[in-house]
């Protein structure tokens, strides 16, 4: 895709040039001639609209928000930075073989690797931005009082299952029983720590007890969020809860309350509440965007370019739908 790309901007400049400058033979309806071959004529017009049809896709995206967010982005420098971490994160990634890794990928140089990171980034900025323009101060602080909960604190013990990627561990129905026994030594009075400490699979936290600390919404994997913020404090699970690491006995420890809604709380309701929209709408992004550039005057002069966006539009809905299904 990225080298059509490349292809495609040399061979509309050759195009451009043709119909512009240089020694130029006419037809009788006017056409100029580009190329010539077994007395053949490859009119200029023939070969931008051959061009437009297969490649145009590929880079008048790009080019469009290329005139948008380089004038809204200028000199930003939160994009700035992420760019300069990524390009350093692939450069350590690739080390050695970093040029011949762009260019097997259709860069072809560093610059335009991180021309595309920083599109890329300006993207995702502009959709954000957008975004938390149109959330409404009541939409902020219904989303406060019902999906924002205190940090809570707990302590787990897993019982780590095999599975084809990682040999370590138990089946399935052994790991199982194994928390369901010790379940039963709780429901006993066996002490949580020293049950995590003795058998517990999470290193990071059998040492401790099984502690984790304080966490909120969003730092855990779900169903091991639901189930902790679903006890009381110092109320452990009954069943042990399945969750892709294996199975877990969770003991609630501590609870926040989650104060109130002052300003520094409010931009990060706001980041939760766009992570949450984008995450329940997978086609948000690709029809923010579509907002975005038409809110900058977007219009095509060109039918067929006009089309091409559009079903570009239309298949990238669908891919999304597809992909959230």
């Amino acid at each position: 895709m990225k080298k059509n790309k490349f292809i495609l901007g040399a061979t509309i400049v050759m195009a451009a040039v043709l119909l512009t400058t240089g020694c130029k033979t006419k037809l009788k309806n006017g056409e100029e001639v580009a190329i010539k071959v077994n007395n053949k004529n490859i009119t200029a017009d023939t070969l931008y609209k051959e061009l437009r049809s297969k490649y145009a896709k590929e880079i008048i995206i790009d080019d469009i928000d290329k005139k948008i967010f380089d004038v809204e982005y200028k000199n930003d420098k939160e994009i700035q930075k992420q760019v300069d971490d990524q390009m350093e994160y692939i450069k350590t990634q690739y080390k050695d073989n970093f040029e011949t890794t762009i260019k097997q990928y259709g860069y072809e140089d560093e610059d335009e690797l991180r021309d595309e990171l920083k599109l890329n980034y300006q993207r995702q900025k502009a959709v954000n931005d957008y975004l938390e323009k149109n959330i409404s101060d009541k939409e902020i602080e219904k989303y406060f009082n019902e999906k924002i909960a205190g940090d809570i604190s707990a302590k787990h013990i897993l019982i780590k299952v095999k599975s084809d990627s990682d040999t370590e561990g138990l089946s399935d129905e052994e790991a199982k029983k194994k928390a369901k026994d010790l379940i039963k030594q709780l429901n006993d009075g066996a002490d949580f720590a020293t049950l995590a400490k003795e058998n517990s699979d999470d290193p990071g936290s059998a040492a401790n007890g099984g502690d984790l600390g304080y966490f909120n919404k969003g730092e855990m994997v779900k169903e091991f969020e639901d189930a902790a913020y679903g006890l009381k404090v110092n109320e452990y699970t009954k069943e042990p809860v399945k969750t892709s690491y294996g199975y877990h006995i969770i003991l609630k420890t501590g609870e926040k309350d989650k104060g109130k809604l002052t300003k520094e709380k409010k931009k990060e309701v706001k980041e939760k509440l766009i992570a949450d929209k984008k995450e329940n709408d997978k086609t948000l992004t690709i029809t923010t965007l579509d907002k975005i550039r038409k809110e900058h005057n977007l219009k095509f002069k060109d039918s067929k370019l006009k089309s091409i966006y559009k079903k570009y539009i239309d298949d990238s809905i669908e891919s999304a739908n597809k992909s959230a299904n």
